[in-house]
């Protein structure tokens, strides 16, 4: 299975490096998808002038069975070692960041890494209330039904398609299952600020996510952002610009002192 990184090289020129604070993050790709769907907000970090590191999630960007053969705890292993390498290295601040999935995981990794900021859009915590009963039930019918319909591409904006698998493959759905009891059980050990970036109108995860965040993070530690005009994939759509707009403006935000001093 693929689990390759592209890392993209910080602007000289970016806000962030005038400001003379190097950002290492790492931004993380959805559920079925790939890299591509987040690598529009990494440009635009990296243009301001912020190290990214984008990987792609074990199961991810080869083949429908390559994903029914992976585990959750694959995806964790992953997201929290490159944000160990990170830490590791001479960056002034570390951000965890991911689009679906990628916000689920970035979740866990706030959880157990010390990491000064956690940007998540349309993250999943639960799945939809139509959907609960079949994810149930899915670990006796997995054999008989090994895959459904596509779950990506939910995106407003005409003419723009998200690269993802065409089926989703039960087993994996199993572990997102898994990986949301886990992570929300940890939501509690986040110390560091969490921005969300909430699409009013998504057909894939329900608005739950935003209750969960606000009952289980310490005081203060949330921002919710909403978009009017993005489904799901909101890093592909109308909304795209605010987003990375917005987490650039943050991160400038949060430019004081070392990592020491700020996680």
């Amino acid at each position: 299975m693929m689990q390759s990184i592209e890392i993209l090289q910080p602007d000289p020129q970016g806000v962030l490096a005038k400001n003379q604070t190097h950002w290492g993050i790492v931004l993380l790709h959805g559920f079925t998808a790939d890299p591509g769907s987040v690598l529009p907000w990494g440009q635009a970090l990296a243009t301001a002038g912020a190290t990214v590191y984008i990987p792609t999630l074990p199961g991810h960007g080869t083949t429908v069975s390559d994903l029914a053969q992976t585990r959750a705890g694959q995806w964790r292993q992953q997201v929290q070692q490159t944000v160990d390498n990170m830490l590791m290295q001479n960056y002034d601040h570390i951000a965890v960041a991911g689009l679906s999935l990628g916000g689920t995981l970035a979740l866990d990794a706030a959880a157990h890494r010390m990491v000064d900021a956690t940007f998540l859009v349309n993250p999943a915590l639960t799945f939809k209330p139509v959907d609960q009963l079949g994810v149930a039930l899915s670990p006796l019918f997995q054999r008989i039904i090994p895959t459904v319909g596509p779950l990506a591409g939910d995106i407003q904006k005409a003419g723009v398609v998200e690269e993802a698998y065409d089926r989703t493959p039960v087993p994996a759905v199993v572990e997102l299952a898994k990986l949301f009891r886990t992570v929300r059980r940890q939501l509690t050990d986040i110390q560091s600020p969490v921005t969300l970036y909430c699409s009013t109108e998504d057909h894939i995860v329900p608005p739950t996510t935003a209750k969960l965040l606000r009952r289980r993070l310490g005081p203060n530690l949330l921002r919710i952002v909403r978009m009017d005009n993005s489904y799901h994939v909101a890093t592909l759509d109308n909304d795209a610009p605010l987003i990375f707009q917005d987490s650039v403006h943050t991160l400038l935000k949060l430019s004081g002192g070392g990592r020491s001093g700020t996680a």
